[in-house]
């Protein structure tokens, strides 16, 4: 006869709401059934990173997180699971019934908004639903410093890196490498969006300022024409930053203001790299950031 741990995980594969039911009755103390064979992943772990969400749902009302809020081996908790396998509305559920882990982070210094941006999922529910309930995880970042919004960009989620940057991102933030996300970027293409996304906010953040400045000179009874000087300034510094950073890489020289990576000298590394090197191509050349896979 399979053993009582091993009946409930199989139940819970085969997303069998009424057999996890009447295992669970019958058998209470087996509720969290950590798997010390897999990270010591729990019902709920399984339960998350497969999208079973009523089964989640009837694991939380029995009580599966009342105590301790659960956590594997490498620190993860079912809402990263869930982020990380791309599933959105289990993380949803999870992060508003739970809304005090979202800010947590596995071993490597990852979060949930992270993983998500990764996998490339959360653009439509889970990703606001993060920063909602978590605003200060926006500028967050990993053990060597990268943001979400540079595992957008070495993953190649044009979506995210939209969202990311509507939310408030810091498209110019540097890692401990003194990398910006823009520098991840999976693709020629992908830079090119890039670069025209953070123009395109700037120029909105100039203009946000220019109709700020007209409100208070109005109010103070002191009303002049403003030319389009402010947004002008505004999208030309960062075109200028952008654009020197890229010459800098072009004639093989550190940019202004940065210093070379101490692992890489050509590019940076992408955030989901390890610490083994890069593997290069035949001609010597670095090869481009991959998908963050």
């Amino acid at each position: 006869m399979i053993d009582v741990p091993r009946r409930l995980r199989r139940a819970i594969l085969l997303n069998d709401l009424s057999l996890v039911k009447r295992i669970i009755r019958n058998n209470p103390t087996y509720l969290r059934n950590p798997d010390f064979d897999d990270k010591s992943n729990t019902s709920l772990h399984l339960a998350a990173k497969h999208g079973y969400i009523l089964i989640a749902e009837f694991l939380i009302e029995s009580g599966h997180e009342n105590d301790l809020l659960s956590r594997n081996n490498d620190w993860e908790t079912p809402l990263m699971l869930a982020a990380l396998a791309g599933k959105e509305d289990m993380g949803v559920m999870l992060a508003k019934r739970f809304p005090e882990c979202v800010p947590y982070r596995n071993k490597n210094g990852l979060d949930a908004l992270m993983l998500s941006c990764k996998s490339g999922s959360g653009t439509l529910h889970l990703i606001p639903t993060l920063l909602n309930v978590a605003p200060q995880i926006l500028t967050s970042s990993d053990e060597t410093g990268n943001t979400a919004l540079h595992h957008a960009s070495a993953a190649g989620e044009l979506k995210a890196l939209r969202m990311l940057l509507q939310y408030g991102a810091n498209p110019l933030a540097q890692n401990a490498y003194s990398w910006t996300p823009v520098h991840y970027s999976a693709t020629p293409a992908a830079e090119a969006y890039f670069k025209t996304l953070i123009i395109e906010f700037e120029k909105k953040k100039a203009e946000d300022a220019r109709e700020k400045k007209e409100r208070e000179r109005q109010r103070n009874a002191g009303v002049r024409l403003v030319t389009n000087e402010e947004t002008i300034q505004g999208m030309q510094v960062v075109d200028d930053r952008l654009r020197a950073r890229d010459d800098a890489a072009i004639a093989g020289l550190p940019a202004p203001g940065m210093d070379w990576s101490p692992v890489e000298r050509r590019r940076a590394m992408t955030p989901t790299e390890g610490r083994s090197g890069w593997i290069l191509n035949a001609d010597g050349s670095r090869p481009r950031a991959g998908s963050g896979g």
